[in-house]
């Protein structure tokens, strides 16, 4: 089985296998993402187009050395998630925005209770103080907290020691911590 790295450049050759081959192997988690991020299954199968069809078009732009290929493939999917996101709300602020010819708002019905709109919020922040630290660190903290890698593993595969990729972990952590303190 090729891996990710192999696959992205051949998808960035308009090598159509090896884009069904990089489907297969990510979509269960990427679809993971949009779900949980759009909370609806229509928005989700929406936005996984659209995040396949972003990642073909953008797979030459991914860069090996600046991080881990699932890392950069989930990035692409909470973009366009957060892309969803942004354009519901701003529909739905357009939709409240209007009174209908007798001057009275329209009915928009919000069928989210107050502990999903918070935690979308925090989901949000989480997501935005991620995007905030270095390419390794965000490829580092995916390692090994989303993908079980250990500290070992890490500096094996990356050709790091040991100490670095303790540390790097340890200052992004830190940066998180401080990023959504400031967001509290």
């Amino acid at each position: 089985m090729p891996d990710l790295s192999a696959l992205l450049a051949y998808t960035a050759l308009a090598d159509q296998q090896a884009f069904a081959e990089l489907y297969e192997q990510t979509r269960a988690r990427s679809w993971t993402i949009c779900r949980r991020m759009l909370g609806d299954d229509q928005l989700a199968e929406d936005a996984m187009q659209d995040a396949y069809v972003r990642i073909w078009h953008q797979a030459g732009s991914y860069r090996p050395h600046l991080g881990d290929a699932q890392a950069w493939l989930a990035t692409v999917v909470r973009n366009v998630c957060r892309d969803r996101l942004r354009a519901l709300s701003r529909e739905g602020a357009h939709r409240s925005d209007g009174a209908d010819a007798q001057g009275d708002p329209p009915e928009v019905a919000d069928h989210r209770t107050p502990e999903a709109v918070l935690d979308a919020r925090m989901r949000s922040s989480v997501e935005d103080c991620f995007e905030q630290l270095a390419p390794r660190q965000r490829d580092l903290l995916t390692a090994a907290y989303v993908m079980g890698q250990t500290h070992g593993e890490l500096a094996r595969e990356r050709g790091l020691p040991l100490g670095t990729v303790k540390t790097l972990i340890r200052r992004a952590v830190l940066a998180l911590r401080a990023c959504l303190g400031a967001h509290a």
